[in-house]
């Protein structure tokens, strides 16, 4: 059993987490091929951008409104960058 984070129904529970908790969340497909979500955090930005690499993609769904923002390495270091400054 997969955790919440986890598997077929990643993206609408990163979504529906996103919209009703208004918290922006992250969701990636890793190298192997399955998808993962998780809150926004320093912690999460840094798993997604290893786990795709510096060609892969991931997404900040929007907190409130669901929407998806594709995501590459540059804005991940920038991301990391305000994470640690509490922005």
């Amino acid at each position: 059993m997969t955790s919440p984070g986890e598997g077929t129904y990643t993206l609408q529970y990163a979504q529906r987490k996103a919209r009703y908790g208004h918290r922006d969340w992250l969701f990636w497909t890793d190298r192997s091929g399955s998808s993962q979500c998780a809150p926004k955090s320093k912690e999460s930005i840094k798993k997604a951008m290893l786990a795709s690499g510096t060609q892969g993609r991931w997404f900040v769904v929007s907190a409130s409104t669901a929407v998806l923002q594709k995501g590459f390495w540059a804005m991940g270091v920038i991301m990391l960058r305000n994470a640690e400054h509490g922005i």
